[in-house]
């Protein structure tokens, strides 16, 4: 197996840089989002063309679709392994405002979009709305995939999770915070890289 080297670190210096959501953040006047409006909100925005294609270290030639699709994570991990891609899990709740900021400004970034659409299969995962995903030989309810996903390390919202290599069971990469475009973008670059390593 090979050694992610550079991304630990990386994430270390970022997480030292900037701040997650804080539980007092859950009186910030976004209260009144239900669960419900935030499914409905997460659908209207995966009406993306997708297109599968087999695994392959070439880059495609396929024009990137210019929106964002997101998956429920068993959707997304069954993706992940059969396109050989990474999993990006985005971490948030419903009363979190820098979930909210991060969801307006960094994954609507013409340039954020492009690089998820071409390496990374992205996923909402919401740990307070009680559901079930399986994957792999896994069954878990959606706190308990949080913290199987995140190694228990998830302390605030958002949090964004990087799974370099589905379908091993090897260690995850937790980054918390909100992160703008450019400084999202150099991450995204780190783990495409930390993939090839």
């Amino acid at each position: 197996m090979k050694k992610l080297n550079i991304l630990p670190v990386m994430f270390v210096v970022f997480a030292a840089q900037l701040q997650a959501c804080s539980n007092s953040s859950s009186n910030d006047g976004a209260n009144s989002d239900t669960a419900a409006s935030s499914n409905a909100n997460i659908n209207a925005t995966t009406v993306a063309n997708q297109s599968t294609s087999p695994a392959t270290d070439e880059v495609s030639t396929e024009p990137i679709s210019s929106e964002l699709k997101w998956y429920r994570f068993d959707e997304g991990y069954k993706k992940a392994v059969a396109e050989n891609k990474i999993i990006l899990v985005d971490a948030y709740t419903d009363w979190c405002g820098w979930c909210k900021v991060m969801d307006k400004k960094t994954y609507t970034d013409a340039s954020v979009i492009s690089k998820l659409n071409q390496s990374f299969v992205c996923v909402k995962l919401n740990p307070e709305l009680d559901e079930t995903f399986a994957f792999a030989d896994k069954k878990m309810k959606s706190a308990e995939l949080l913290q199987y996903i995140g190694n228990g390390q998830v302390t605030g919202f958002p949090s964004t999770i990087f799974w370099t290599n589905p379908g091993k069971d090897e260690k995850r990469y937790v980054q918390p915070g909100y992160l703008p475009p450019a400084d999202f973008i150099t991450l995204l670059d780190m783990a495409i890289q930390a993939k090839k390593s």
